[in-house]
């Protein structure tokens, strides 16, 4: 199980989401991940500077929880 923190408080087990993509934010240049249980139920992460930024967080988040085989971010 790889259980790691995206936002202060909300946690996601990534081997139950299906699909996960990155979202722009309409008001201005930064994104965010948002990911998916299912169709209708998601969870959205802290918001990033730019798609690079967030795709380094997630690879950095995830190599980490694997390694650790822990949760993350308690």
């Amino acid at each position: 199980m790889i259980i790691f923190e995206v936002d202060k408080g909300k946690f996601v087990n990534i081997d139950n989401v299906f699909k996960f993509e990155i979202v722009s934010m309409e008001d201005s240049d930064k994104v965010f991940w948002r990911f998916y249980a299912n169709e209708d139920i998601f969870c959205t992460s802290r918001e990033f500077g730019s798609s690079q930024e967030a795709l380094t967080w997630l690879n950095m988040t995830i190599a980490r929880a694997k390694g650790a085989e822990e949760i993350i971010g308690l």
